[in-house]
């Protein structure tokens, strides 16, 4: 005999009861520059913990940098106010880039021919979480 299925009135209230949602987690999407540029970035941050890799970002001389600090900074905010983490505790578990859609452009070249322009977009991911837990 199966247990009767819960039942929700909504996806926020459901998210809340079963815990769907990934502590410490925060993404930004649709990013409008390239993920090989940002990933240069997030590859130096990744594992360090959370206050090393702010005082990183904000000297790193890349453009990329901006975009992961406010990645990062919600994903701590995240994780300090849903999760009731310790801020001194934090470090980055986990940060990666995906390649979101591109946007096609042409450029009109010689003898009526055109180049197409290629503007990637990224989705950056960064979960934080507490040193000692897994």
């Amino acid at each position: 005999m199966t247990a009767p299925e819960q039942t929700f009135r909504n996806k926020k209230q459901r998210k809340q009861q079963v815990k769907l949602r990934k502590p410490g987690f925060a993404v930004a999407k649709y990013v409008r520059m390239s993920p090989r540029k940002v990933r240069l970035v997030v590859d130096v941050i990744r594992g360090k913990s959370v206050q090393d890799a702010e005082d990183l970002l904000r000297f790193i001389p890349r453009s990329a940098s901006e975009p992961v600090a406010k990645v990062l900074n919600s994903a701590k905010a995240n994780a300090l106010h849903n999760d009731e983490m310790l801020e001194d505790r934090l470090f980055v578990k986990e940060a990666y880039v995906d390649a979101g859609p591109t946007l096609k452009r042409l450029i009109p070249r010689a003898r009526g021919s055109a180049n197409i322009i290629k503007k990637r977009t990224s989705h950056i991911t960064i979960i934080v979480a507490e040193k000692g837990n897994k």
